[in-house]
């Protein structure tokens, strides 16, 4: 390629300043390269024609504070080559390679001129020398140090390219550059990408994190990121800003450690099939547990929780399968037939005149076999229906609100008394009619929709 004078890179300057040409069309006028081209202009408009004419020497200070500079204020190439008022554009990528490499020393001890090819490859087979003799030593000291830095993830092909970033942003200081990223299996623009986040944080980012982290212990960790991303999404509806993606809050909540682990514990289970045995009925709903009806569908069950005094407390729940509400509970000390009765007779009180089939689901409990159950439902025009033996997810729908119960609430047996329990429960299941959300409801709360529905 001919080299194009300094002279002549000023005139194609000076004409595109007063011609309406341009700047690609000037630099093929010229036969000049278009990011030379571009640097020239930005020079020109920042420190006239005296700078193209003297451009500054290129020292060792010079280098090093150019490249600082740069990685400094995250800026390219060619804002570098304008801001210092330095033409080359190839010499800043190669100081800059140089400095990531080898450090400050490199391009401090660099002498301006073109090397001879004896000195290059002198150099190179000393430098090589050098590094045959350290590299097995030095590799594995930093894979020694980088390992004890990921012990939690266990190993480095474990690791993503975001922790190991870090660990070469908290080695290089020990290390060389070169030596951390050889040893390592992260490239240099990768390193450099994270470098840039690690020191020039996103702040919406970290306003998202805030909000977050707030709203999971407002909720006291009982949502997981699907009801938690729902809330984050409202919170970030009514401020009136872009709604965050579900997936980067997934990223930020793992990042920070936030994880619903409420539903991971085992807990023991009431049985109510060990009693006297009645009328088995048969399985209507089929697990078919869905309804845009109210009252169409409701299942029942019985649960029973221990208070830390070893006292017991059972809980029987009427749950419409349409709006997921409870529609009557009783809680007592114990499951007699009278106790199971009672949500049964509230339930008929309330029943308004529908003109459609109702059915209550339950398991195949000693207390809905018996006669007195059978007559209240007959009573009530509710068809009865039931699940199998031994067939737990026949009865999912109400099971899973025990789940919820006893996973959101404090452990059983850290309530004292039976008193402290049944004022527990009762405000939970206040909870989860009025205030709790669901995915399912579309993030409504149960009484939400059910105002939906009737509208």
């Amino acid at each position: 390629m001919t080299k194009i004078s300094i002279e002549t890179k000023i005139k194609a300057i000076e004409e595109y300043c007063t011609t309406a040409s341009s700047l690609r069309g000037i630099a093929r006028k010229y036969g000049i390269a278009k990011l030379d081209f571009q640097i020239c202009v930005g020079i020109y408009a920042r420190f006239g024609k005296e700078k193209l004419l003297n451009p500054p020497t290129a020292t060792g200070d010079f280098r090093l504070n150019l490249v600082k500079w740069k990685q400094q204020n995250l800026a390219s190439i060619p804002e570098t080559c304008i801001h210092f008022g330095f033409r080359s554009s190839g010499s800043v990528y190669q100081w800059e390679r140089q400095y990531n490499e080898h450090g400050a020393p490199a391009l401090l001890k660099l002498r301006p001129g073109r090397k001879s090819k004896h000195e290059l490859k002198s150099r190179e087979r000393d430098s090589t020398f050098k590094e045959t003799e350290s590299a097995s030593p030095k590799r594995e000291l930093i894979l020694k140090d980088s390992t004890r830095r990921l012990k939690k993830i266990g190993s480095l092909e474990k690791a993503s390219k975001k922790e190991l970033a870090q660990v070469i942003y908290d080695l290089k200081a020990k290390y060389r550059l070169k030596d951390l990223i050889e040893t390592l299996p992260i490239s240099m623009s990768t390193y450099q990408y994270w470098k840039a986040k690690f020191e020039h944080p996103d702040e919406a980012e970290e306003e998202l994190k805030s909000v977050i982290k707030g709203l999971f212990e407002y909720f006291e960790g009982d949502y997981g990121v699907r009801r938690l991303s729902a809330q984050v999404r409202d919170y970030y509806r009514i401020i009136n800003r872009p709604l965050p993606n579900h997936k980067r809050i997934y990223r930020l909540m793992r990042e920070m450690g936030l994880k619903c682990t409420k539903y991971s514990k085992r807990r023991r289970k009431y049985d109510s099939s060990k009693g006297p045995s009645g009328k088995k009925a048969k399985n209507v709903i089929r697990r078919r547990f869905m309804s845009n009806r109210k009252y169409q569908k409701m299942v029942c069950d019985i649960t029973e929780l221990k208070a830390k005094d070893s006292s017991k407390v059972y809980l029987e729940i009427i749950k419409d399968l349409a709006t997921n509400q409870i529609l009557t509970w009783e809680i007592g000390t114990h499951p007699t037939l009278e106790f199971s009765l009672k949500p049964l007779r509230k339930l008929i009180d309330l029943l308004p005149h529908t003109g459609y089939l109702l059915t209550l689901h339950t398991d195949q409990g000693w207390q809905y076999q018996h006669r007195a159950w059978r007559v209240l439902l007959k009573h009530g025009r509710i068809r009865q229906s039931m699940s199998h033996r031994a067939m737990c997810l026949d009865n999912a729908a109400c099971e899973t609100v025990f789940s919820k119960l006893k996973a959101e609430n404090r452990p059983d047996t850290d309530y004292a008394n039976q008193e402290d329990l049944i004022q527990a429960i009762e405000e939970w299941i206040d909870y989860y009619n009025h205030r709790r959300i669901q995915t399912k409801l579309g993030n409504l709360t149960p009484l939400q929709y059910e105002a939906r529905l009737a509208a």
